[in-house]
């Protein structure tokens, strides 16, 4: 990871603000990508956009459920009508062991605030005006990039997420040196940064005529100066910002998600349904009595109507579960039954991960006499239960866009209805209903 100072404005070239002593402006750039020879890279890849898209905290196009957008071809910056639409051409291409480079920049929210990234159009200005430097230190012409960005608006490190790529990459790159990141980091600065760096060494009395240029020397300088000012803001976010993990589908944290919740309904309606739970036994819900049932079935439907995160992952995953569902069978009445059979799909899903924690927790309780659950105990069972949830229901509702295209691909369009209809009902019983 590295770490580097912004003074950065909504525009690109030199900062308009003049220098003064105030606030810390932290930047830190992250860039990593999977080996284009692996083979779960291009589903690795594909998966990572629409996580990047649509997880919580994602800020969303306005209108849409998604929040990705970037450039596929020279022109403005595009907001996609699907996240899929992006995702489809980036698996394809890593199909062809093209490097899908992925990048994180990352502020303080003082930064964020000095800097007017108040919304979304201000992340798609910001990241279109540097978008050039990262693609510069990887090689890649300007006339060959290609490149998508979310925005993330996590507690205590607002951050933009950003793939990009070479369109027309001939020879893969399975290894990007660790200087290439720091380059970037520091390009950045020297973008953004200069009046304030010329007022320090001015400060420090260093002669003008050598600050014509601004070296690395000065910016490793200038970023020792300011850490040492502010040590602890720089520390905080090193903290907040060394927890993204974002090589895996479902491994970012959620703490900034969930801090942001009033779980208390949650947490006292929870502990209820705990009390209520058979002593002995196992733990399903089809094992459960049916009065304990109709409990828990309660508690979905509370959770869904009073936690926005969970109900729009439930509705993706009931879109992206009738979506596949009508490559085979397009009639109305049919497309009702899958919607209803998906959405009884994911009131169990919820369900289950609910029973898991209550699980674990009477588990404690057999293990450890007279267990107290102080409410920080509770508040982190709670925040457990809604974490494992909404992980759940994120990656069920991926593995079925990615399942769609890869049977809208196997099927292709030359297949009637009918043969559509007759390969479904063929596999049906061989464990690809869908």
């Amino acid at each position: 990871m590295h770490y580097a100072l912004s003074w950065m404005t909504r525009k690109c070239g030199k900062p308009s603000m003049p220098y003064k002593e105030g606030p810390v402006s932290i930047l830190i750039y992250k860039q990593r990508h999977r080996h284009p020879n692996y083979k779960k890279t291009p589903k690795g890849n594909y998966a990572h956009i629409g996580y990047i898209a649509t997880r919580p905290g994602a800020v969303k196009n306005e209108g849409m459920r998604h929040g990705l957008f970037g450039k596929l071809e020279p022109g403005a910056v595009k907001e996609f009508d699907t996240w899929q639409e992006a995702a489809r051409l980036v698996r394809e291409l890593s199909y062809r062991r093209v490097n899908m480079y992925r990048g994180i920049i990352s502020f303080s929210p003082e930064t964020t605030a000095e800097l007017g990234l108040s919304d979304h159009k201000a992340w798609e200005d910001y990241i279109d005006c540097h978008i050039l430097t990262l693609a510069k230190f990887n090689g890649i012409r300007v006339q060959d990039l290609q490149w998508v960005a979310a925005h993330h608006n996590e507690k205590g490190h607002p951050h933009i997420h950003v793939v990009f790529w070479n369109k027309n990459q001939r020879t893969m790159v399975p290894f990007v040196h660790p200087s290439i990141p720091d380059k970037i980091r520091k390009q950045l600065i020297r973008d953004t940064f200069a009046e304030r760096i010329k007022a320090y060494c001015e400060d420090k009395q260093q002669a003008k005529e050598h600050l014509s240029a601004i070296t690395d020397e000065m910016i490793d300088e200038f970023e020792k100066y300011m850490e040492q000012l502010h040590p602890q803001e720089y520390r905080r976010l090193r903290e907040a910002f060394g927890r993204i993990t974002d090589d895996e589908l479902g491994t970012s944290p959620l703490d900034s998600v969930i801090g942001a919740m009033k779980i208390a309904p949650f947490l006292s309606r929870l502990f209820a349904l705990k009390e209520k739970m058979p002593k002995k036994g196992r733990l399903y819900y089809k094992l459960l009595p049916e009065d304990v049932k109709v409990e828990v079935d309660a508690f979905v439907a509370f959770l869904k109507e009073n936690n926005e995160y969970i109900r729009n992952l439930v509705q993706d995953y009931v879109e992206s579960k009738t979506r596949l569902a009508m490559l085979y069978d397009t009639d109305p009445t049919h497309i009702k039954e899958q919607q209803e059979k998906a959405v009884a799909e994911a009131d169990k899903l919820i369900a289950n991960k609910i029973l898991d924690v209550i699980r674990t927790m009477l588990c404690k309780d057999r293990e450890v006499q007279s267990f107290e659950y102080t409410e920080a105990r509770k508040a982190y069972f709670t925040e457990q239960m809604i974490c494992e949830i909404l992980i759940a229901l994120e990656q069920a509702a991926m593995s079925f866009d990615m399942e769609y295209d890869d049977r809208q691909k196997a099927m292709s369009t030359e297949l009637s209805k009918a043969a559509r209809k007759e390969w479904y009902l063929r596999h049906k019983d061989k464990g690809v209903e869908p």
